[in-house]
């Protein structure tokens, strides 16, 4: 029984991988908006969803997340970044929508808990962070397929490295399925718009 299951955990991966692999492909091609709703809500892997719910402990369990993936070091896209995270945080307030935000940072080796809490204070008090190290990050990453590089990092460079990342952002329904995949710099208006006009996805 132990192999079965681990047999179907493997399958669910490969299928749930290669799914949002398909998606984030899809959304990059155009040059326009690259927002997509899903039709079918894709459930986030078991460990992923774990490490949500332990962020939001205590809280309120019917929130919405917007989730985006950054590092503190980033001189302009992760702030441009945020700053759309916190705009959408507070536009879904106004809305009447449960919502919060959570960064969740690549780079821990320079990311400490005390740099990510005195970093994310600049952009609002509804956001939050997540540290994850080795292999815990490299699959919370894999589980929505969020690809990064870095530049110049060895052993002699542990401070002063280039980091390149994506910039998809997920918005997560309190079940912990991906209802939205969307770009964090370009489609902030986008979702803005989908809190007042599809106000049913909300309360499905």
């Amino acid at each position: 029984m132990k192999n079965i299951s681990k047999i179907r955990s493997g399958i669910y991966r490969k299928y749930f991988s290669a799914m949002l692999a398909i998606l984030l492909l899809a959304a990059s091609a155009g040059s326009e908006a690259t927002t997509v709703l899903l039709r079918r809500p894709i459930p986030l892997l078991p460990e992923a969803a774990v490490r949500l719910n332990q962020v939001h402990a205590g809280k309120d369990p019917g929130r919405w997340q917007l989730i985006v993936f950054g590092f503190a070091h980033c001189k302009d896209v992760c702030p441009a970044s945020l700053a759309n995270l916190s705009m959408l945080v507070k536009a879904g307030a106004a809305e009447r929508i449960r919502l919060s935000g959570l960064f969740v940072t690549i780079d821990p080796d320079r990311d400490t808990d005390a740099t990510l809490s005195q970093y994310i204070k600049a952009f609002g008090t509804d956001l939050g962070y997540l540290r994850l190290e080795g292999g815990e990050l490299e699959r919370f990453k894999a589980a929505f397929s969020v690809e990064t590089a870095f530049y110049t990092k060895n052993a002699g460079n542990m401070q002063n490295y280039q980091v390149d990342h994506s910039t998809t952002a997920f918005l997560i329904d309190p079940a912990g399925n991906i209802r939205v995949i969307f770009d964090a710099l370009t489609d902030a208006t986008d979702i803005e718009d989908l809190f007042r006009k599809n106000r049913t996805l909300f309360e499905s």
